[in-house]
């Protein structure tokens, strides 16, 4: 066919038919299409404009509400301890100190066992007495100093007082304000508490005080006699025995 057409209408002819051709089938093709297809291929063809300018930013909006709390992940399994470092070398023996300087001597101090009674010290003890005579007789407890006193007592420096004096308190010009429980003693005084006294005979004041020399109302530098009045007592042996108990105690301070 194309050699036909060559050996017509030359090689110009030829191109000629062909663009006929081909402008018969495109025009074919349009009016086939619908308006609003020949519309958009017009727009397609049309040149596009400038991009217009950036807008300005838009508010943000309000934040969106929290969301659920995701569930609580498993415990991880405990690690394997580890193992213990090797053991440290030891240190280098440190410097002696110096020796410190020697304090001062002390003062003289008393020993622990003193000769006599230091002035205004106290010391006291206990009496006590019991007696069943079938005679007459004349009571005496001895008191005896722990520690011996320097020099004996002036006169009127002893007193002993009976359970009566000692539980109502009526100790006179003595000085003494102890009881038999707690024993005190004036500076230079002795004093002597009835804390019980009981007699089947005739009653027995525990309240005359002598020294061993039998001075009356003192005492000596290693204690006293504590007498009492007369127990009279029952020479028929048939009859009880006049018996006497007694005890108290007794404080003595150092002038």
């Amino acid at each position: 066919m194309f050699s036909t057409l060559r050996t017509r209408f030359g090689i110009p002819g030829v191109i000629s038919v062909m663009a006929l051709v081909f402008a018969m089938i495109g025009g074919a093709y349009a009016a086939n299409n619908s308006s609003d297809n020949g519309k958009a291929t017009a727009s397609a063809k049309a040149k596009k404009g400038p991009r217009g300018p950036k807008g300005p930013k838009g508010e943000t909006g309000p934040a969106g509400p929290q969301g659920p709390a995701g569930a609580k992940g498993d415990t991880g399994a405990a690690g394997l301890n580890g193992a213990a470092g090797p053991e440290g070398k030891q240190g280098p023996e440190g410097k002696q100190g110096k020796e410190g300087k020697e304090g001062k001597a002390g003062k003289d101090g008393q020993t622990g066992f003193t000769e006599t009674l230091p002035s205004g010290k106290t010391e006291t003890g206990t009496w006590s007495i019991t007696e069943a005579v079938r005679s007459t007789l004349s009571p005496a407890v001895p008191i005896s100093f722990p520690i011996p006193l320097a020099e004996p007592g002036e006169p009127e420096s002893a007193f002993g007082f009976t359970q009566e004096q000692t539980e109502n308190e009526e100790f006179g010009t003595s000085g003494c304000t102890g009881t038999a429980a707690e024993p005190t003693a004036p500076a230079g005084t002795l004093c002597a508490y009835t804390a019980k006294e009981t007699t089947n005979g005739s009653a027995i004041p525990f309240r005359e005080v002598r020294t061993a020399l039998e001075a009356e109302g003192r005492y000596g530098v290693s204690g006293a006699i504590l007498f009492g009045g007369f127990l009279e007592g029952s020479l028929d042996p048939e009859k009880v025995a006049a018996r006497l108990e007694a005890y108290g105690t007794w404080a003595v301070t150092a002038p």
